[in-house]
């Protein structure tokens, strides 16, 4: 670059497309509207600041990526931003789309060509992800699980259970015949233990081996920001907004007004650093007095919120559905089927041979509460614990998520929320733990059998003789 093309690229370089105060600005309204990261957006940005920069110092025809397409659609409809910016490049840049005429190929490919050449000669080595792919799902790599496995995952586990479960009740019936009682019932319990035990290990494993690919092969995945870090771990959006507001507490930016329990009062006007808090605060100014349980319902519908869930959701659907977690639900079903089999089979030849199922009956019911309570649970359970440290470790979180995530930074804010919710409801069905605000709240049922087949022998409740 010569001295002029210097001092442009310094004021393209340096133009503003977003400020703190728009809570749906530029940036946010683009990885909103495309499902991109914080990261991905940014240097989506960037290079379409470089390629309009091309545009401004070359007579030739240029021909953007895909990504920088998008970017450039969006500002177009940013039109006084985007009149500023043409300003600056000394150019009124137009649009031209292809049309598909005779010969527009050729000149297109030879424009892709031109651009790479003359990109390479001003700025060196480009961003081949931003220049190559069509959207930041399609970098978010993992190993890919077999469609059939993913339709075998898909709620078929049932179906197919109920088909086998007949032809498993003649295999068990030999075995079963052999076993008094109470060595059953020992038995049951010893064979859920090592089930169970079992899932728990190949569970934790599954989550290991996916994430290492996840966090070893995506650049983008290293690159998320600590509130897309926390949102990956957390299904809801509500536990981010309530440390947003808990933060803004700790900064004395707000605070329960004097003389009331249910009205929030500014202390400092002024915007803070974060664009997720000043999004809090300018809801706080348009609608003084709410609750935070309010503020709290109404923030989750804010873009700038919502595009954090959605690029969250989108990694944990692709670890979900990845080979290593797909092929571990497989053997996890598998053994899951084995085991029920097992004790149904028991169940029902007592009854076809006329026999007490009194204590079997109380056992399956026992397992089949706390196989519920378990199953519903082991997944976001294990893919958090398995995630943390790696997001610790590769990720550009400082201790935000283990802060966040334990609950050490919003003891105020849940003791706050609960005053305010209480005062607004005129209720106290709000009065336990954050686990009330979140849907996270843990099983409390003992799962244990609490009784003693020392008299099976003699009354057949276990289904033998």
């Amino acid at each position: 670059m010569n001295t002029k093309e210097k001092e442009l690229w310094n004021e393209v370089r340096g133009f503003q497309l977003d400020s703190l105060e728009e809570e749906y600005g530029f940036s946010i309204k683009l990885s909103y509207e495309n499902n991109w990261s914080v990261q991905f957006t940014e240097d989506a940005i960037l290079e379409y600041k470089k390629f309009m920069f091309l545009v401004a110092v070359t007579k030739s025809m240029v021909s953007p990526s895909h990504i920088i397409d998008i970017v450039w659609h969006l500002h177009l409809t940013f039109s006084e931003s985007y009149q500023d910016f043409c300003e600056i490049l000394g150019k009124n840049v137009k649009h031209i789309p292809s049309t598909g005429k005779k010969g527009e190929k050729a000149v297109l490919s030879n424009a892709v060509n031109f651009t790479a050449e003359k990109y390479e000669n001003y700025f060196g080595t480009r961003n081949e992800v931003i220049w190559t792919t069509k959207s930041f799902e399609n970098e978010v790599k993992v190993n890919e699980a077999n469609a059939i496995l993913k339709q075998l995952t898909n709620n078929h586990f049932l179906f197919f259970g109920a088909l086998l479960s007949v032809p498993f009740f003649f295999l068990w019936k030999p075995i079963l015949l052999k076993i008094g009682n109470p060595d059953f019932i020992f038995l049951a319990i010893g064979f859920f233990v090592i089930t169970f035990g079992t899932i728990e290990l190949l569970i934790g494993h599954s989550f290991k081996k996916a994430f290492k690919v996840l966090i070893d092969q995506n650049f983008y995945i290293k690159k998320l920001r600590k509130e897309e870090s926390f949102q990956v771990i957390e299904t809801k959006i509500d536990k981010l907004i309530l440390y947003k507001i808990n933060n803004l507490f700790e900064s004395d930016h707000i605070d329960i007004l004097e003389g009331s329990s249910s009205s929030i009062g500014f202390l400092k006007e002024e915007l803070t650093e974060d664009v997720y808090e000043n999004t809090v605060l300018n809801y706080m100014e348009e609608s003084p007095g709410d609750s935070l349980k309010t503020i709290i319902e109404e923030l989750k519908n804010k873009p700038i919120f919502i595009k954090l869930h959605n690029v969250s959701k989108l990694i944990r659907e692709k670890i979900l559905y990845s080979k290593e977690v797909v092929e571990y639900k497989i053997v996890i079903a598998c053994m899951l089927f084995f085991f029920f089999s097992f004790v149904f089979s028991r169940f029902f030849l007592g009854i076809f041979r006329g026999k007490p199922v009194t204590i079997i009956m109380f056992f399956l019911v026992i397992v089949g509460v706390f196989s519920y309570s378990y199953l519903s649970k082991v997944y976001t359970r294990n893919f958090k614990s398995n995630f943390l440290p790696l997001a610790s470790l590769n990720l550009e979180t400082n201790k935000y998520l283990d802060n966040a995530i334990n609950n050490e930074a919003i003891v105020l804010a849940v003791a706050l929320s609960t005053l305010v919710i209480n005062n607004k409801l005129g209720k106290s069905n709000y009065t336990s733990s954050s686990s009330n605000w979140f849907g996270d709240s843990s099983c409390g049922t003992s799962c244990s059998s609490g009784s003693s087949c020392s008299s099976c022998s003699s009354c057949g409740g276990c289904g033998g003789d």
